[in-house]
C-alpha cells in the first residue's frame, strides 16, 4: 500500500531499531544498502527504510513541474525503489531478518532524511560515495556532502569498494586540541560495545607542532574522555593529505572503519579541500561514520 510516497506496512514491533539509506539508484548505494544490511545485525537494527529524494531532478529538469509530471517522476522513484529492494533481497537472501520500507518524495535530501529518521526512531543515516575516497567525498561533492554538513544524526559513509566484513578496528581520527566534554565519547562506546571492536586513536597534527607544550592541555583531555575505552593512542604529522593519512592508516593496521567530527575540527574541511587535486583516482574501502558533538 502507498500513502504520501510512503509505503505502508503494519508494524509487529512499535520497538525495532531503523537505519535510513539514501538511494540515487546507482551500484554505489546499492552496495551502501547491502553493506548497512550486514551491519543491522550487530547493531541491533532489523529495519531499513530506503529513501530518494526527487526534489532536485524536479528542479533540474525542462519540463513544467504539473501535477500530472510529479506524479509521473514519483511512481517512476517508487518503481525504481521497489526494483532496488528486489536487488537487495536477491543479492542478501530473502531470509535476512530484515524489514525493508520504501520512502520517496520531493523534500530536500537532509530534510527528508530527518523526518524519516523521527517517523520510524531511526539513529543511523547511510548514503553511499562514488569515485572519489569516502573521506573526499563528504567535502566535495554530491548528495553525500549535504547531509555531512547538515544532518544531526550519525552518518555513514560507504565507499563503492566497501565489502560488509566484521569490524574488530575503528579507528577514531581525532584533532586533541580540539576534543572537550561534547565530543560524542557515548556513541563512539555505543559502537565499540556493539561491534566487539577495539579502539585505535589516531591524533592527527599539523608538522611543525608535535612538540608544541601548547598541546598538553589537550592531550590530557583526550586521556581523560577516551582511557576509558582502553585504546591505543597513535599520531601522525601532515601538511596537507590529511585523508590519505587517516585511511592509508586505517588500512595498514586493518580497522574496518574510520570515526570522525568533522564540523568541530575545522583544519580538517582545509587540508582534505587542497589534498582533492591530487587524489581524484585514489578510492577507499574503509567506511567513515561522522558523528556530531553533544550540544551542551
Amino acid at each position: 500500500m502507498v500513502r504520501g510516497g510512503y509505503r505502508i506496512f503494519t508494524l509487529k514491533n512499535n520497538c525495532m531499531q531503523t537505519i535510513i539509506v539514501t538511494t540515487d539508484f546507482s551500484e554505489p548505494s546499492l552496495n551502501a544498502a547491502k553493506f548497512a544490511a550486514a551491519l543491522a545485525g550487530p547493531l541491533g537494527a532489523d529495519r531499513i527504510v530506503l529513501y530518494h529524494s526527487y526534489g532536485n531532478a524536479l528542479a533540474g529538469s525542462k519540463v513544467p513541474a504539473t501535477e500530472i509530471y510529479i506524479s509521473s517522476v514519483h511512481a517512476q522513484s517508487l518503481q525504481s525503489l521497489e526494483t532496488m529492494e528486489k536487488e537487495l533481497r536477491l543479492a542478501l537472501g530473502n531470509d535476512i531478518g530484515i524489514q525493508i520500507e520504501l520512502a520517496t518524495n520531493t523534500l530536500p535530501l537532509t530534510t527528508g532524511v530527518e523526518q524519516l529518521a523521527e517517523q520510524w526512531g531511526a539513529s543511523l543515516a547511510v548514503a553511499g560515495a562514488t569515485g572519489k575516497s569516502g573521506l573526499e567525498r563528504v567535502f566535495i561533492g554530491s548528495s553525500a556532502t549535504s547531509l555531512a554538513s547538515d544532518i544531526k544524526m550519525p552518518l555513514l559513509i560507504v565507499p563503492k569498494g566497501a565489502r560488509y566484513q566484521p569490524i574488530d578496528k575503528i579507528v577514531f581520527a581525532c584533532d586533541q586540541a580540539k576534543l572537550s566534554d561534547n565530543t560524542p565519547v557515548g556513541e563512539i562506546g555505543s559502537w565499540l560495545k556493539r561491534l566487539n571492536a577495539r579502539l585505535l586513536v589516531l591524533n592527527v597534527i599539523l608538522e611543525g607542532k608535535h612538540f608544541n607544550l601548547d598541546i598538553i592541555p589537550g592531550r590530557y583531555k583526550m586521556h581523560e574522555l577516551l582511557d576509558g575505552f582502553s585504546p591505543e593512542y597513535h599520531y601522525a604529522e601532515t601538511n596537507d593529505d590529511l585523508a590519505e593519512e587517516i585511511e592509508d592508516f586505517a588500512k595498514d593496521h586493518g580497522a574496518g572503519l574510520i570515526i570522525s567530527i568533522p564540523k568541530s575540527y575545522g583544519f580538517f574541511e582545509r587540508l582534505f579541500r587542497r589534498s582533492v587535486s591530487k587524489r581524484l583516482a585514489r578510492e577507499s574501502d574503509v567506511p567513515l561514520l561522522l558523528l556530531r558533538e553533544r550540544e551542551g
